[in-house]
């Protein structure tokens, strides 16, 4: 076995101890956010561990974040970056392995693929008809859709994306996404279209 191998394996271990930890940490928010989702229909407890885990800084807030949302989000990876700031809004998130997010983003009901990158200031809302019905008039309650982004893609700085993106793109900063996007391409504009395909010598980066 190689060092590389090696040290990536102890990396890893250390890493896996320290999420132990902070699971411990978060144990009570997860319990009362876990009580909440079984006894109510809101979210108002765990809108509030949110933003409280959310101003935690350094490392050690990267780790209580990771541990909170791989416990109470509807599937979550233990292995997530969610930066300082960084919140989801609703529990119905999907978050792959090795996902990075960036400071200061705002996610809602997403599912996103595995070793997605997202910049800072990413804005992710539920779908872009929360407020409308299918005939396009204002509806009486609150609809959310999740809004999907393929494995391997990379989101750039202020992007918004309010309908899905395919693997293996590039989202480019500033980008707002109302339409459905494809696989392997470079997205950027306001409305976001696609500008050109992308190559990749990576295989895992256009695969869910």
């Amino acid at each position: 076995m190689t060092n590389s191998r090696v040290f990536g394996r102890f990396r890893r271990g250390i890493k896996a101890g320290l999420f132990g930890v902070a699971f411990v940490v978060v144990s009570p928010l997860v319990v009362a956010t876990w009580l909440e989702k079984h006894l109510s229909r809101g979210e108002s407890v765990f809108g509030v561990c949110t933003q409280m885990l959310a101003l935690v800084p350094g490392h050690f807030g990267r780790t209580l974040r990771s541990a909170y949302y791989a416990s109470t989000l509807d599937r979550c990876s233990w292995e997530t970056h969610v930066g300082f700031g960084t919140l989801f809004t609703h529990r119905g998130a999907v978050v792959g392995a090795r996902v990075s997010m960036g400071a200061y983003c705002v996610i809602g009901h997403a599912h996103i693929g595995a070793g997605v990158m997202i910049g800072s200031r990413v804005s992710i809302p539920s779908g872009k008809r929360q407020h409308l019905d299918d005939l396009g008039r204002l509806a009486t309650t609150t609809r959310f859709e999740a809004v999907t982004v393929g494995s391997g893609t990379w989101v750039g700085e202020g992007a918004i994306l309010i309908a899905d993106v395919g693997s293996g793109c590039v989202v480019s900063a500033g980008a707002v996404v109302t339409q459905d996007m494809p696989n392997g391409c470079l997205i950027g504009g306001n409305p976001a279209r696609v500008i050109r395909p992308v190559e990749t010598d990576d295989p895992r980066r256009t695969r869910d």
